[in-house]
């Protein structure tokens, strides 16, 4: 397991493609999260925007 940290605190991000909970930006976005950056995303339809 990932020791979670403050690495991108105060960072930005955009994660773009978001599929479902099982893509790889999904995890991408899951790890930058849990280091502190504030994200924003794209997303293929209105059923994920609920994540």
């Amino acid at each position: 397991m990932i020791e979670k940290t403050n690495l991108m605190s105060g960072k930005r991000g955009l994660v773009m493609g978001v599929a479902n909970d099982h893509s790889i930006a999904w995890g991408i976005a899951k790890v930058l999260r849990d280091h502190g950056a504030e994200l924003a995303f794209t997303f293929q339809d209105q059923t994920f925007e609920k994540r």
